[in-house]
């Protein structure tokens, strides 16, 4: 498959934020764009990729050649996620010392990890939210520590607890006030991906940030959950952003976390990874993603066909052993009376249960 040939708007957005370029290069970049250059399409790309935020590593060079309309956008594009992500890390310093004084093992995930293990500057990077790990056993006073502080929050209802033991959400529990959102995980993926993860391993041998006080996972576990969640979002679409791609703090642990991905049964995803970064770096083709990564610039990205079938073959089948099935089948048909009442209100069993049916019906039909 032949790599897409980029609009120059396009790649003009990709080498301005290549990572770490130095002052010469982007100011040779800048120089050559001539009058043709779409500066709407170039601004409107850049924010809708989370690219803006990447624009201006050199900030008075950049004022000299953007246009002033398309600079003044990318300076409010940056003020506006710097304020917004600095509630955000006022929130998480306010909330994880409950954890610690409870003696509640946590990890922050994603965004978060990056700014305090790397130091991220939050004008740069876009966190529209707080991604936290807990074991699921936690989950009942993470809530009501949440609850004290005046957060709404939203629990995910089993239908039985077969499925809570066996089934479990990867975030089965959401908080929020005002523009403040915590998504807490039990789990680091979806039940119908095949990884093999060990989250209470994980809590065990996570990291202090010690100048934070704030935990994150071991280095190499967080590398391997940030390229796969890469790859998670880039093969399935439309949730991949390119500014990912900036963020190459864990490259150098890319070529020695086989051993664990292995162990989490990730391995191939890994590699695929890896080749794609390699490609893209040097900005070559002959790898899979190339043309998907392309269309995700442009806004014309769709999930591969493929990898969606697949997707609802492991809902269909699930990865549980066979034993289970007929249980979890049984309380999928039945499932127990709080699950009913949570959606159907208070009633008889056989009443809610003809409700949920007829809404099952009504779906189908």
């Amino acid at each position: 498959m032949s790599k897409q040939s980029l609009p120059k708007e396009l790649e003009t957005l990709l080498r301005l934020t290549k990572p770490k370029i130095d002052e010469l290069s982007y100011e040779t970049i800048l120089k050559q764009i001539t009058s043709s250059f779409n500066w709407t399409y170039f601004l409107e790309r850049a924010i809708a990729t989370n690219l803006a935020g990447y624009l201006l590593p050199y900030p008075v060079i950049g004022r000299q050649y953007f246009p002033p309309f398309i600079d003044d956008q990318i300076r409010g594009y940056q003020r506006k996620i710097q304020l917004h992500s600095s509630f955000l890390r006022e929130a998480i310093l306010e909330f994880v010392p409950q954890l610690d004084q409870a003696k509640i093992p946590y990890a922050l995930l994603k965004g978060w990890d990056l700014h305090f293990r790397f130091g991220i500057s939050l004008k740069e990077r876009q966190i529209s939210d707080i991604d936290l790990l807990i074991d699921a056993k936690d989950l009942n006073q993470v809530q009501a520590f949440f609850e004290q502080l005046g957060y709404t929050t939203t629990r995910y209802v089993y239908k039985s607890k077969w499925h809570e033991r066996y089934q479990k959400q990867h975030t089965p529990l959401q908080a929020q006030k005002g523009q403040i959102y915590f998504d807490v995980h039990v789990c680091l993926f979806t039940e119908d991906e095949p990884y093999q993860i060990n989250i209470n391993s994980l809590l065990l041998n996570r990291t202090l940030i010690d100048n934070h006080q704030v935990f994150v996972l071991e280095k190499k576990a967080a590398a391997v959950h940030f390229y796969l969640q890469l790859f998670k979002d880039l093969y399935y679409g439309p949730h991949f952003k390119p500014s990912l791609l900036i963020e190459n703090h864990f490259y150098s642990y890319l070529n020695g976390i086989d051993e664990l991905a292995s162990s989490w049964n990730a391995l191939k995803e890994i590699k695929t990874i890896q080749r794609f970064i390699e490609q893209v770096d040097l900005y070559q083709d002959n790898t899979e993603f190339t043309n998907q990564f392309y269309a995700y610039l442009s806004g014309n990205a769709l999930p591969y066909p493929t990898r969606v079938k697949q997707k609802i073959r492991n809902t269909i089948r699930r990865t549980t052993p066979n034993w289970l099935r007929i249980p979890l089948f049984w309380k999928s048909i039945f499932p127990d009376y709080s699950y009913l009442i949570y959606y159907f209100g208070q009633n008889s069993y056989l009443i809610l249960w003809s409700k949920r049916f007829f809404k099952l019906l009504t779906k189908v039909a």
